[in-house]
């Protein structure tokens, strides 16, 4: 028995959509593009092969390369690394300080190694007082976002294109920072 394409739909693309436009099923384009040799293929290779020997369109050979990679698992990103789920871990606190302050801990070397010590990262864009965009290692992202009321600041860390096995690490990680963080700025 031939086994079922796992993934019914590409983005909003459905099997009745790509055999509508395309006059073959996922399944089908699956079968072809094995027969073709497109495992060892890069995605490149794919969509020209789609476009040119198969009579594509360039938007179609796109979408069929992408739902081939995915299916066979060997889609990858812009790295040349497989493709996996992505997450984001958010964390906030509530620090009984005043945003200046707040901000001051992330800008003070001294503070920075009290309540984040051994974090390596760059700052790569802020808006002063309010948030910051960190490169952070292994290709993730942090936003820092402060958000001060009444004398008080909610720091929200969104650390994203997290690999599913970090995520709890994470979790624990920028809690317990941001617990220090609150130790060291409260009034």
């Amino acid at each position: 028995m031939a086994k079922l394409f796992q993934q019914i739909r590409v983005g909003t693309v459905t099997d009745d959509a790509v055999k509508a436009s395309t006059g073959k099923t996922w399944v089908e384009w699956c079968k072809i593009l094995d027969k073709a040799g497109a495992r060892m293929m890069d995605h490149k290779e794919i969509a020209l092969l789609l476009q040119e020997q198969l009579g594509l369109t360039r938007w179609w050979s796109q979408m069929v390369a992408v739902g081939y990679e995915n299916e066979r698992g060997i889609r990858q990103d812009e790295r040349g690394e497989p493709c996996g789920k992505r997450y984001e871990v958010t964390i906030s606190k509530l620090v009984i300080a005043p945003r200046a302050a707040v901000w001051a801990a992330w800008q003070d070397p001294g503070a920075l190694a009290r309540w984040l010590p051994d974090a390596k990262f760059e700052i790569s864009k802020t808006v002063p007082h309010k948030i910051l965009h960190l490169h952070w290692p292994g290709e993730t992202r942090v936003a820092v976002r402060l958000y001060e009321r009444r004398g008080k600041t909610r720091v929200v860390v969104s650390h994203a294109k997290v690999p599913e096995s970090d995520v709890e690490r994470l979790k624990d990680y920028w809690s317990a920072a941001l617990d220090r963080l609150k130790s060291i700025v409260a009034r």
